[in-house]
């Protein structure tokens, strides 16, 4: 919301300075008033726009204020930030469609997961106590659930510190300036969020080199720009390589494909356009095909993970169901008998 104000206020003919003070005094919501009015202070100390977004790094990202800078350099900034508004919104698209095809999937783990709990904990517990009372037995499936059952309750603290702790010392692993291009390099190789990670990074590529060189800014410039876009260092570090080839004279399909991120078909059609010499629609092409890839990507595996889960539960109750069956029946047996 607050840089489609700012690409509505430019839009209108005003300045970035005076943008920025309307909306310092008109912003309802505290937060983004305050921003508004931490920039309006840089731009009246004779900063740049984007110098004033490099002075937010929690607020936006290198690429923003790496495309704003360019928009500046260029007399093009409205368009820029129309641009960089429109990928803003494509990407929160995306997140929302994460989040409501995940929303049932994780409703039905919790619900397993309550049901698990009530079982083990509340139900078995009971019926164990009251077979014991009788003098019956209890069948052997009955039995491997409190056996899982007291396994919980005697080493589960053990295994919830030890997972902490795993994943304590990956985060920090992660933040070191070794372990991140690696944390990197490995994430890319995990099955489907791999790919997921990958194809939205070379999206994010794809738009902000179509942006830049629109704007005016030579292929080698823009590539660096472009590269500082993508969150993940493995990434960059091969397009980084990819550029030192365009530099040497190699074509920027062949750098792109030494990469080993973009798909063939994609490849192809860049190609031919890098031929003709229409190398910013042929990038538009590429950007409009992995935006479709990702969009049925993210449906496949959406419904992927929704079967696995709900086979997963079915499994899980099926299990409790015939534990307690079968402990009925015992009971009923034991009864019968006395």
């Amino acid at each position: 919301p607050f840089l489609t104000g700012i690409r509505e206020l430019l839009n209108c003919g005003i300045q970035s300075a005076d943008a920025l003070r309307m909306m310092s005094t008109r912003l309802s919501e505290p937060k983004q008033k305050l921003l508004a009015t931490r920039l309006w202070e840089d731009l009246r100390q004779g900063r740049t726009l984007s110098e004033t977004f490099r002075r937010q790094p929690k607020v936006f990202s290198e690429s923003v204020v790496n495309l704003v800078e360019a928009g500046e350099a260029t007399g093009n900034l409205g368009n820029v930030l129309t641009r960089i508004v429109e990928s803003m919104e494509e990407s929160k698209a995306i997140r929302g469609k994460l989040m409501a095809a995940l929303s049932y999937p994780c409703f039905l783990i919790i619900v397993a997961v309550g049901l698990v709990f009530l079982f083990l904990f509340n139900l078995l517990p009971r019926i164990e106590g009251l077979l014991a009372s009788l003098g019956g037995n209890l069948p052997t499936s009955t039995k491997i659930l409190i056996a899982v059952s007291d396994g919980m309750l005697k080493y589960g603290w053990i295994g919830g510190i030890g997972a902490a702790l795993g994943i304590g010392a990956l985060v920090s692993w992660r933040k070191t300036e070794a372990g991140r291009p690696k944390f990197d390099a490995l994430i890319l190789r995990l099955p489907g969020v791999g790919r997921f990670i990958r194809d939205t990074q070379v999206l994010q590529f794809t738009q902000t080199l179509t942006l830049l060189l629109e704007n005016g800014i030579i292929m080698i410039q823009a590539l660096v720009m472009a590269e500082r876009s993508l969150f993940n260092l493995a990434m960059r570090s091969s397009f980084s390589e990819a550029r030192v080839k365009v530099i040497e004279g190699v074509s920027l399909s062949s750098a792109f494909k030494s990469t080993g991120y973009f798909e063939d078909m994609a490849l192809d059609v860049f190609t031919v356009g890098e031929d003709t010499g229409d190398v910013v629609p042929a990038l538009r092409q590429m950007s409009r095909q992995y935006s479709e890839m990702i969009d049925k990507f993210v449906r496949l595996f959406l419904g992927v993970i929704s079967t696995g889960v709900l086979l997963g539960v079915f499994a899980m109750v099926g299990m409790i169901a015939f534990g307690i069956i079968s402990a009925v029946f015992q009971l009923s047996s034991s009864l019968s008998g006395g």
